[in-house]
């Protein structure tokens, strides 16, 4: 899977000049008919003069003549009386047409908010090596919501037209299409085929894995994370239909309500090679037993490993163990359930007086 590109503000404006172009051609192309009747009506009005004025005219000059009469630039009246009755009406009918269609070209062109969905197809075609979400309830939003965060472009397909979560995600700047994911046009517009990566998490299991295996038959190679409520479904569905990642969020929600049912302050847990590990968030108290410690220190006595570091001197993502903490530290560690349990236990003021900067 290719890694989705982080979008600039520059292409973000190429992608919305795009979208416009494409959506004016849609706006002309269904404002055709009145281009069409206005046209019928200029080469009408044409042959009737080419053909009821004498001496006869040229035709271009029977086109030249309607075109100026329709324009509202007389010309002599012809002898025939029908044919003077058409220079009165052809104006008329002109003006009729034109103001029509430029009324229904700048609805369609203007009125965004009624040409809702046709705007969001439009923006959608836009973009490239981007990240197809399908189903925008709760986790659906907090998966846009973690994907804009890393920098990634995200068009998403949401079934509800009325969904609470669809105003706030199209504020960001993402394009929300509605409909049944399960159709392949609907992924098609959501440029299945230049995505690098389709994330299914609607309520459905069934509809989930009907979406997976319709966008894999549209795209073999695209890469597929796929939410699941049964278990063993989950289990399956990778070597049974090639779906490279598929999730139960009973199974990823367990661990962390177990660990936090144990432990005090748990934010988060995984299991890694069968061993169920732990994340917390604590701070270094002063005079604690960690206060002026090297890290590679905590880390091999107490079975853990500090993952983030928040200090005086600013925050470092994954801390060298070289350092030392100090009090006010604010750290993000992950070990074993009993190794947090005994970090929290030992992490009180003046737990363990101990010289500043001892090992």
């Amino acid at each position: 899977m290719k890694p989705a590109k982080t979008p600039s503000r520059k292409a973000r404006w190429r992608r919305l000049i795009a979208a416009s172009l494409r959506d004016g051609w849609i706006v002309f192309r269904d404002s055709g008919i009145w281009l069409g009747l206005w046209l019928l009506l200029w080469l009408g009005f044409t042959l009737a003069i080419w053909a009821g004025t004498r001496p006869v005219l040229a035709f271009n000059q029977a086109l030249y003549q309607a075109f100026s009469q329709m324009t509202l630039n007389p010309v002599p009246l012809p002898e025939p009386w029908w044919l003077q009755v058409l220079f009165y009406l052809a104006p008329a009918l002109n003006i009729i047409l034109l103001a029509r269609g430029a009324l229904n070209m700048g609805i369609l062109l203007f009125d965004k908010r009624n040409r809702r969905e046709a705007w969001q197809m439009a923006l959608a075609s836009t973009y490239r090596d981007h990240i197809i979400v399908c189903g925008l309830g709760k986790i659906g939003y907090r998966v846009v919501g973690q994907l804009l965060a890393s920098g990634c472009d995200v068009v998403v397909i949401d079934a509800h037209n009325d969904g609470p979560f669809h105003e706030l995600v199209m504020g960001q700047h993402v394009p929300v299409i509605i409909g049944d994911a399960r159709q392949p046009e609907l992924l098609h517009e959501a440029g299945l085929r230049h995505a690098t990566s389709l994330t299914v998490v609607t309520g459905d299991d069934l509809t989930n894995l009907d979406i997976a295996l319709t966008a894999r038959e549209l795209h073999p190679d695209i890469h597929i994370v796929m939410r699941v409520f049964n278990d063993s479904l989950a289990s399956k569905l990778s070597s049974a239909f090639h779906i490279q990642t598929a999730f139960s969020t009973s199974a990823l929600a367990a661990p962390t309500l177990a660990a936090a049912a144990l432990g005090r302050g748990i934010t988060n847990a995984l299991y890694v090679a069968g061993k169920l590990l732990s994340t917390v968030e604590i701070t270094v108290a002063r005079d604690g037993i960690f206060d002026g410690r090297l890290i590679q220190t905590v880390e091999n006595q107490h079975d853990i490993s500090v993952l983030y570091r928040r200090g005086r001197n600013g925050e470092d993502l994954r801390p060298r163990g070289d350092e030392r903490l100090s009090s006010g530290d604010q750290l993000v560690i992950i070990g074993p359930l009993a190794a947090i349990n005994q970090i929290q236990t030992l992490n009180k003021p003046n737990a363990a007086p101990h010289a500043p900067y001892r090992l």
